[in-house]
């Protein structure tokens, strides 16, 4: 009997692999692979570059620790004449010095409000080497606007206050709350955001729907993947450091003995750097991203992304070492960052550490995570510290209305493109809300290139002005229709 199994077996394997063929060629490619940006009118665009060039002006860098928030009161106040008629018409309060805009519904609000966030704080520029000052707002013949803040954040929160002042300008009067929150901490996870949070709990707020950064509208959103996506946070993995600490006798670096603090600490590294001790689950955002994005992907990852249900177990083996961000989309993440040992170059010292910086995954939160790394530590003698966590943030619901909101708006503004839900490795001030909202979506509706991108938190960080219209025309459609149903 056991023969004939063996026998079967091959037949098996080969049949699975043509019903799996065959749903590979039987998926059409999505409008998304061929879609092209929507038409910008270049006055606006000008315009709206100008406002942003303003914004990127004022010098808000956020510094781990800081308590006098003058210069992000002054940019506050920049916002005025920028967006005049929010200044006049909505309430305006300032909890810890951050910002809080609320347009109040025309009447008795008919639902739970609508938020809109972006932070004002931007990191530091480390480097030399700018094609133009980082805070210049230079806008060039091209229409580019440069600055550190144009991706990461100002140009979003830009886009926010102008739907908002367009709306209020046409006479719009909303049958629900509409906030716009702004944190000057959000670099560092400082207060600003919780104290925002706060004043909301206090004045009884809970959200049906918010839109934090996050991801952003981008071509080829992984390499082999063609097309152009709504990329939208509906994960968020939490975060932590630990330091790893060896201990031995020490001793003069003349004879060396073996199995020494940092020489253990290395074996550790290089056994986690080989093998992740941590699980690799698809959770269903991350399905369905993979579901969503493979239509449009070359044949190979669209055989593979189209048929999970075969070839999910091979993926979470091989993922690391083909592309990593997808792979930190499935388990927890050890990057390892800092170093201490001797302080004496022929000294072998009796204590050494490493510091490593965790993501920790929504199926393998804080704890259950240290554990799994105190027992892979445990094999060469060294113990874990936890230096302080955050958990990650419970799951938005894809399938529920806000998501499919972005959705409607997403089909209406941006033609032909797919709207993807995804698992942000990075950390957000959205974090912070989901005691008052249970729909916190991470998008900002701007469309990037892969070296905005990548100008994020370095040199030459840059927006296009083309990319502020339709934009704007997002987030003001996205409030004409929640603040309607």
């Amino acid at each position: 009997m056991l023969w004939k199994l063996i026998l079967l077996l091959p037949t098996a394997v080969v049949a699975l692999l043509l019903i799996a063929l065959g749903r590979t060629l039987l998926t059409p490619a999505t409008p998304a692979k061929t879609a092209q940006p929507p038409k910008s009118d270049p006055a606006r665009a000008r315009r709206y570059g100008e406002k942003l060039g303003e914004m990127i002006r004022y010098e808000t860098v956020s510094h781990k620790g800081e308590t006098d928030f003058a210069k992000y009161r002054a940019f506050q106040e920049g916002l005025r004449p920028l967006f005049p008629n929010i200044f006049a018409h909505c309430e305006i309060t300032h909890p810890l010095d951050q910002l809080v805009i609320r347009y109040p519904a025309a009447g008795k609000p008919k639902g739970d409000p609508i938020l809109l966030m972006s932070h004002q704080d931007v990191v530091p520029v480390v480097a030399e080497g700018w094609k133009h000052p980082p805070f210049s707002g230079h806008i060039d013949e091209n229409g580019t606007v440069w600055g550190r803040g144009t991706v990461d954040t100002k140009g979003a929160l830009m886009c926010e206050l102008q739907a908002l002042e367009e709306l209020i300008a046409a006479g719009w009067k909303p049958e629900k709350d509409v906030y716009i929150t702004s944190s000057c901490t959000e670099e560092w996870g400082g207060p600003g955001a919780p104290a925002i949070v706060s004043h909301l709990k206090e004045k009884g707020v809970h959200l049906g729907m918010l839109l934090d950064e996050g991801g952003m509208i981008m071509g080829r959103p992984i390499s082999g993947v063609e097309g152009r996506y709504c990329m939208v946070g509906c994960l968020e993995k939490g975060s932590g450091s630990v330091r790893l600490v060896a201990r031995g006798k020490g001793g003069h670096s003349s004879a060396p003995p073996k199995n020494s603090p940092l020489v253990r600490l290395g074996k550790l590294m290089v056994d986690i750097d080989k093998k992740s001790p941590f699980k690799a689950e698809f959770h269903p955002v991350v399905r369905e991203m993979f579901g969503r994005l493979g239509p449009n992907a070359n044949f190979g990852m669209k055989y593979v992304f189209t048929n999970l249900w075969l070839f999910g177990p091979i993926l979470k083996r091989v993922l690391g070492g083909l592309v990593p961000v997808a792979d930190a989309m499935l388990r927890t993440t050890c990057a390892f960052t800092r170093a201490e040992g001797s302080t004496a170059n022929n000294v072998i010292p009796r204590e050494a550490s490493v510091t490593a910086n965790l993501r920790y995954v929504i199926h393998q939160p804080g704890e259950e995570s240290l554990a799994v790394l105190r027992e892979r530590a445990a094999k060469y003698d060294i113990e874990v510290e936890d230096l302080g966590r955050k958990e990650p943030c419970p799951a938005v619901d894809h399938t529920a209305a806000p998501f499919k909101l972005l959705e409607e708006v997403s089909a209406e503004i941006y033609p032909g493109y797919d709207v993807v839900p995804y698992s942000m490795t990075g950390g957000t001030d959205a974090r912070f809300y989901g005691e008052i909202c249970d729909h916190c979506l991470r998008f900002a509706p701007i469309e990037i290139n892969n070296a905005q991108f990548e100008s994020i938190h370095s040199n030459d960080e840059c927006l296009d002005s083309a990319a502020l219209p339709p934009a704007v025309d997002f987030y003001k459609r996205i409030l004409e229709i929640y603040c309607s149903r």
